[in-house]
């Protein structure tokens, strides 16, 4: 059966391959030749009808689970293919640290009964190798370590995703149901006679919009539960439901300065960096042991130390403008999301009363849809500046640097 597919499929590309070759006129006389297309009819004669559902509602199976975040994050580090190979590369350095010391072992053993005498390599057998097989366990844990902070960043961005998600849902239904009271508004001024079939029109189509921005939310949430189902390992489709809630609470901080120091001194590719350039200084002591330093081995080694020395200093400078600016957009989140909740009260009384005046005959359905709009445009910055203060404070707590 596969020789006979393979075949076909040589037939086919020999024929394509063989056609745009051909002058115009005979590729016209193939083409003419084919045999052409005829419509399914059902038996009356009749062409028949498509099978089959244009909806695919967005939507997920089965019952929602309750999920924390802590337990979001635990899943996602189980399941998630870049922290277990960062483990796999652990277990390797830890035993290639074993059998270096083994190794080490056997050979002062040998040099104690005379076996073998001391030589320019004992010292990179028994101390050199050890040391930095050491080192390179430290080098895969803090390797594991940053795997498992990107980890938890995605986890904690995707999970406030879906809990302010849940809220333009509701702040979608509940401008839909302002269109529609407004709809009813207008539709009984126009009976009376007191609106334009304009005003009318107007009030229909912000139903309209607005019904499509409450299925367009509604799918939102969906596709980013489903987006964080696959981060965890969950079934793509199962349905859950965060049980950590959004906070407001103030992250109180004593001196910035000093946490900034110490975010940036406990993140994993800091040290990854440093134990980087503690090797390239252990690789240069091992060779200016066995060889002097102006020989080629002895420069080389010299300048990757070097350069080691220039990739540690940079990376703590990169982690701590990191760490300082998360705490100062912490900040900006935090009065951001103040503002825009005050604005929102604001912007509710300038619509109710708009409302009232377009009752009274003192403005126009335009002037609601505006006073609406406001609303609508100020809720997605204060749940954007939400989402932002929650993710930010999280990974602050958690000593993650973003």
């Amino acid at each position: 059966m596969k020789r006979i597919k393979l075949k076909t499929a040589c037939l086919s590309m020999a024929l394509i391959v063989g056609m745009t070759a051909m002058p115009a006129p005979a590729y016209a006389k193939i083409v003419s030749e084919l045999p052409e297309e005829t419509t399914q009819q059902t038996a009356s004669g009749e062409p028949a009808k498509p099978t089959g559902s244009a909806e695919v509602p967005a939507e997920l199976a089965g019952e929602a689970a309750k999920i924390s975040l802590d337990d979001a994050m635990n899943q996602a580090m189980e399941n998630s293919s870049d922290v277990l190979k960062a483990r796999n590369d652990l277990k390797s350095a830890e035993v290639a640290y074993e059998q270096a010391k083994h190794s080490s072992k056997k050979m002062q053993d040998a040099v104690e009964i005379n076996l073998i005498s001391k030589d320019q390599n004992y010292y990179s057998a028994t101390v050199y190798g050890p040391e930095a097989r050491q080192k390179a366990v430290q080098l895969y844990q803090n390797a594991l370590a940053a795997q498992e902070a990107g980890c938890k960043l995605k986890v904690i961005q995707q999970y406030y995703t879906v809990l302010c998600d849940g809220q333009a849902e509701v702040a979608a239904l509940y401008a839909y149901n302002k269109a529609q009271n407004q709809l009813k508004t207008v539709q009984s001024r126009y009976d009376q006679g007191m609106a334009t079939k304009l005003e009318l029109l107007q009030a229909q189509a912000q139903v309209n919009a607005q019904k499509a921005a409450l299925d367009a939310a509604r799918a939102t949430t969906v596709q980013d539960k489903r987006s964080m189902n696959v981060l965890v390992g969950n079934e793509p489709n199962a349905n859950w439901s965060p049980s950590t809630k959004l906070s407001y609470d103030p992250l109180l901080i004593d001196d910035v300065e000093a946490k900034a120091r110490e975010l940036m001194e406990i993140a994993p590719m800091v040290n990854v960096a440093r134990i980087t350039f503690e090797m390239a200084q252990l690789n240069f002591d091992n060779t200016v042991y066995v060889s002097p330093v102006f020989t080629y081995a002895g420069q080389t080694a010299e300048l990757t130390y070097q350069t080691a020395k220039i990739d540690y200093d940079n990376a703590q400078d990169t982690y701590y403008i990191s760490a300082k600016g998360m705490l100062e957009n912490l900040s900006l989140a935090r009065s951001q999301y103040e503002v825009y909740e005050e604005s929102q009260k604001l912007l509710e009384e300038v619509y109710r009363l708009s409302q009232l005046q377009y009752a009274n005959g003192l403005n126009t359905q335009a002037d609601v849809q505006a006073a609406a709009a406001d609303i609508v445009a100020n809720d997605a910055k204060r749940l954007s500046a939400l989402l932002q203060y929650n993710v930010l404070k999280t990974a602050v707590e958690q000593g993650l640097i973003q």
